[in-house]
């Protein structure tokens, strides 16, 4: 088990980045995997520092997590924590909550979904008209 709280950054890997930017943003490995339309194991290899992703599909990454890819291999210290103060391994929360505030906390098909949007650009906004007009719904105000 892991014992240091802290990673420091100039010790922090590619590797270990794209994990604590895929917990802090509450995507799951398989999430990724989908959108990225790579297998799970694969992604794990570029968690683990067995294999790194190709410059394009880093970018992708990065936009999903929300970051620039210069934050992959930036020196500067993170205030994000891989491990919790007793040391266990932070995870995606399993239970989907009714009022989710984080994408953490939306069923897994839902993350899907933003991580989809995330990765094709595409805006919230814009996600509703294409729904709107998929579903027929005119009205702005449905709450749809």
């Amino acid at each position: 088990m892991e014992k240091d709280v802290h990673v420091s950054a100039q010790e922090e890997s590619l590797a270990s980045k794209l994990r604590r930017h895929r917990l802090r943003v509450g995507y799951t490995q398989g999430n990724v995997a989908e959108v990225l339309n790579i297998t799970r194991s694969t992604y794990t290899y570029y968690e683990s520092g067995r294999t790194s992703p190709d410059p394009a599909t880093l970018n992708r990454i990065a936009k999903l997590f929300g970051v620039s890819v210069e934050e992959f291999f930036n020196d500067e210290p993170s205030q994000d924590v891989l491990f919790d103060p007793e040391g266990e391994k932070r995870r995606a929360p399993k239970k989907v909550k009714s009022d989710p505030e984080k994408i953490a906390e939306l069923a897994t098909g839902e993350r899907s979904v933003v991580a989809f949007m995330r990765d094709r650009g595409i805006s919230p906004e814009q996600a509703l008209e294409i729904l709107r007009g998929c579903l027929g719904v005119n009205n702005k105000q449905d709450n749809y």
